[in-house]
């Protein structure tokens, strides 16, 4: 009852931090994919 107070929860800014720190993983998965796909394939024993 008494958890009700002046207190805002803004959660489109918490939205917009969680968004604005997952690019950076994000893109970084996406270019280190080239080469991880790259090395798993070369790296292959064929036969």
């Amino acid at each position: 009852a008494g958890l009700i107070g002046g207190h805002e929860i803004l959660w489109g800014e918490i939205a917009a931090v969680g968004t604005m720190a997952s690019l950076p993983i994000i893109v970084l998965a996406i270019f280190l994919q080239r080469y991880l796909v790259r090395g798993l394939t070369m790296g292959a024993v064929k036969g």
